[in-house]
């Protein structure tokens, strides 16, 4: 990665991008199941606007990711990843009438990680319905250079505590992925995930996760205003995951007690 690529690429940035989609309510109730949650008792689902302006149908990369140069730059570093999120609840979107979004990549920023070189995205996301604003997101993306191969994290004896234990398995990452339209390889294909990006199993989506604690937050104090999350290690398929709330903080961690996301909701 050399400032010359850097600044090339900066010119994908304060580009907005415009659509406009009537909200189809059964695309929300496919990510209610994806997440296990009861939408006639409990209503809209977690992040359910995730599964709303999904990515139109386009040439893919390798990884399954959308190819590089449309909405995002053409970037060198082979990984790429969703790091954190930040997100303003300001009304409830209602399905069945028209939305519009607008998405724009905010800003690009090169650091030195731990694997090497990594290039920092930031993401604003605003939906707008019935000429107000109902939701603002600001994501990070990160590009980052290939990295060593992971083992398979050791169940610890006992097991970390939570308010709530799930298991996420392969059915529930592919219903996740299908109501998302995420084809990221790393999430179903086995193989992949192993031999290309040395993955020692199928990861967990970082949003599959974080929903999971919004869940948590909002079956006791109801829907949130805000709610904001960051990836600080990988979860992988048929390993429980212990969800952890304390007031307006939230944690879900891995099996052997490590945070694999840390949140904040109110």
């Amino acid at each position: 990665m050399m400032p010359d690529d850097i600044a090339y690429w900066q010119a994908w940035v304060a580009k907005p991008e415009w659509r406009e989609e009537v909200l189809h309510g059964p695309d929300v109730l496919r990510l209610a199941e994806a997440l296990n949650w009861d939408a006639d008792a409990l209503g809209w689902p977690p992040l359910g606007h995730l599964a709303l302006f999904v990515p139109p149908p386009g040439p893919r990369g390798p990884d399954g990711h959308p190819a590089r140069g449309g909405f995002f730059p053409p970037v060198s570093l082979p990984r790429r990843m969703f790091a954190s999120a930040d997100y303003q609840f300001h009304r409830p979107l209602i399905a069945g009438t028209p939305a519009i979004q607008m998405r724009v990549l905010e800003s690009l920023v090169p650091k030195q990680g731990k694997t090497g070189a990594l290039l920092l995205g930031r993401v604003r996301i605003e939906i707008w319905q019935d000429g107000e604003k109902a939701l603002e997101e600001m994501q990070t993306i990160v590009w980052r250079e290939d990295g060593a191969a992971q083992p398979l994290p050791i169940p610890a004896s006992p097991p970390p505590a939570g308010d709530a234990v799930f298991t996420p398995g392969p059915a529930q990452l592919f219903l996740f992925s299908a109501a998302t339209a995420n084809a990221h390889r790393i999430h179903y294909d086995l193989a992949y995930a192993q031999g290309d990006e040395a993955y020692p199993g199928l990861v967990v989506h970082g949003p599959l996760v974080a929903a999971q604690l919004l869940g948590l937050w909002e079956r006791r104090h109801g829907p949130a205003k805000r709610f904001a999350f960051r990836a600080e290690a990988p979860v992988f398929s048929g390993q429980p995951v212990a969800l952890v709330g304390h007031e307006d903080s939230l944690q879900a961690l891995r099996c052997d007690g490590t945070v694999a996301i840390a949140a904040t909701a109110g």
